[in-house]
């Protein structure tokens, strides 16, 4: 059996619980996890930027610490 929170096989014997998951559009399911707490694997939440996004958010961070109302710089 595989944990649910660190994707690692708990042993047999070794302490584990069993938690029912409501879902709104199948069958309900149970998730087994360690019963003593462990860490959960690094995870990417969100996805990266593209090259042009990440230039787009330099040049408008860049821009906004110039006052338009600012002299020229010569």
């Amino acid at each position: 059996m595989i944990c649910a929170r660190c994707d690692q096989p708990i042993l047999p014997g070794q302490p584990s619980t069993t938690y029912p998951v409501d879902s709104g559009s199948a069958a309900g399911a149970d998730v087994t996890v360690h019963a003593e707490l462990c860490d959960m694997p690094d995870h990417q939440t969100a996805p990266q930027l593209s090259r042009y996004q990440r230039w787009v958010e330099a040049h408008e961070a860049s821009m906004a610490r110039v006052s338009r109302y600012a002299p020229p710089v010569r």
